[in-house]
């Protein structure tokens, strides 16, 4: 009982893509054919002898019943399809291939396995026993005979190829490579029938994510008895889950053989040397997902809950190797891609007018475990106002600003000039202020907002932020309507002077 639970464990644990989708491309065959001339071909085995057929333009036919008379210049018409191993027959016979160098044997011997063939799959009878046995064979052509025949009886019971194609993938979540730079697939293996080789394309995923063989070398073609992995770069992964669609797709060809008959029904039927393939057209697919960690770790005063930029913070490994550090601002610092296990967060430096926390917090990051929010709280020395202003449409902080602070009263207690770090406020009573900027930074426009607030035995620290919006460009029509009028001045002046000279003229006369 426990080994067939195992079993059933471990076909569980293999996800395997078992469809796959085929399309057919038929090259065209020919309704009719168009017989030419024949020529004499001696009786090399056992004394049985015939002629050639070709078509008009040279083509190579073979006859498919010895006792009818040979087809001449005339017309055959498609009857239906032969078996898979006639077409065997053509595909390795003559003049695809070669048995002793010499035309006319060779013909022979491909005539000759087509009548046995049949003569062994049909019931009929081409050839005698003294042929297939005992009979004369001066240039030792039987074996190369009797060896088509039998390959061809193989590939009547094999049946014309199928085209196939699938993939399986014992698991679907990409992992973290070993260096931290790529997520990386298990292998994918993929079977397939009547494939040489199957390409691999990305319809759905990061940029740059490619297909990679063993040697880890990007490929988009690899052979049929070939693997392949997924590689992601970590630098691309941006959400915490991601769905990567992979296309497998191959061209299989199918030589098939077609009967023609000739008007006149006493004559032999033929079929053509020369096989135009099948093309089957097969695609599968595999769909992989990569499951990531977003942290984001947000510097918090302790009694207002308000974000604080300012604090310089670093994240270490279970181990105490230090991964990234950062300057903490409002809208938190976030860090993504981390691999599983257990990290901690400390504090290097804290913001103006904070204390240091020298407690550093813990995490852990596992499967069940991907997206968290860390707060890591600081105290107040004192009463302590942070101002920022920042970009409305991007969030980042801008510097240039001229900032006043005001009390109750309107008595200014602060005026600078923002940066791109906040500019922290300390030293103030308990009482009401407001803050508002007299002067935006280049290529924004003012913010007319006046914010208000309030230090108080309860309210220790405030975080303030104010927004600019980038300047909209409007075109100087005033400047525009000044041209005009002086160009229209110029005209009338022009015209005056004209109007003058034309006198003038006159007045001459």
């Amino acid at each position: 009982m426990k080994k067939r639970f195992k079993k059933v464990l471990v076909a569980l644990l293999i996800a395997v893509v078992s469809y796959c989708t085929l399309t057919t491309t038929v090259n065209a065959v020919p309704q009719t054919i168009k017989l030419g001339g024949a020529e004499a071909v001696p009786g090399y085995v056992a004394g049985t002898y015939f002629t050639t057929k070709t078509t008009t333009s040279g083509e190579l036919l073979y006859c498919l019943n010895i006792h009818k008379a040979t087809a001449r210049n005339t017309t055959a018409t498609l009857v239906g399809e032969l078996d898979a191993g006639v077409a065997y027959i053509m595909v390795n016979g003559y003049p695809n291939k070669s048995f002793t160098g010499n035309r006319l044997q060779d013909y022979y011997i491909t005539q000759t396995a087509l009548w046995w063939y049949l003569d062994d799959t049909t019931g009929s009878s081409n050839l005698g026993t003294s042929f297939k046995t005992n009979g004369s064979d001066p240039n030792n052509l039987r074996p190369h005979i009797k060896n088509l025949v039998s390959k061809a009886k193989e590939a009547k019971a094999a049946g014309y190829a199928k085209t196939t194609i699938s993939a399986s993938i014992a698991d679907k979540v990409m992992s973290l490579s070993s260096d931290g730079k790529n997520y990386i697939s298990e292998e994918i293996t993929v079977k397939s029938t009547n494939l040489s080789e199957y390409k691999v394309a990305i319809s759905e995923g990061p940029t740059n994510t490619v297909a990679i063989d063993k040697n880890g070398e990007t490929k988009t073609t690899f052979s049929s008895n070939e693997t392949f992995r997924i590689k992601v770069p970590v630098s691309q992964v941006k959400d915490s889950k991601v769905t990567i669609k992979i296309s497998i797709s191959g061209t299989g060809k199918v030589y098939k053989a077609y009967e023609y008959q000739p008007a006149n029904k006493d004559q032999q039927n033929v079929t053509p040397s020369v096989i135009s393939p099948v093309e089957e057209n097969v695609n599968t697919s595999v769909d992989l997902t990569i499951s990531t960690s977003k942290i984001t770790i947000i510097k918090v005063d302790k009694e207002t809950g308000n974000a604080i930029a300012g604090a310089e913070l670093v994240l270490k490994d279970a181990d105490g190797n230090e991964i990234t550090s950062w300057t903490s601002t409002t809208a938190g610092h976030v860090i993504q891609n981390l691999p599983n296990g257990t990290y901690t967060v400390e504090e290097t430096k804290a913001p103006e007018g904070y204390e240091l926390n020298e407690e550093a917090v813990k995490f852990t990051v596992d499967d069940n475990n991907r997206e968290q929010r860390i707060k890591f709280y600081n105290e107040a020395k004192e009463r302590v106002v942070n101002i920022i202003k920042i970009d409305q449409s991007t969030g980042q902080p801008l510097a240039g600003a001229v900032i006043v602070v005001r009390d109750a009263d309107g008595n200014e207690v602060a005026r600078f000039t923002s940066t791109t770090d906040p500019y922290v406020l300390t030293g103030l009573e308990d009482g009401t202020y407001t803050v508002e900027e007299v002067e935006a930074p280049a290529g924004y426009q003012k913010s007319n907002e006046v914010i208000s607030f309030t230090l108080d035995p309860e309210n220790v620290s405030h975080q303030i932020t104010i927004e600019n919006y980038p300047e909209v460009t409007v075109p100087n029509t005033s400047a525009a309507s000044s041209i005009l009028l002086v160009i229209l001045g110029l005209g009338i002046i022009g015209g005056g002077i004209k109007f003058v000279q034309k006198n003038a003229k006159q007045t001459r006369i």
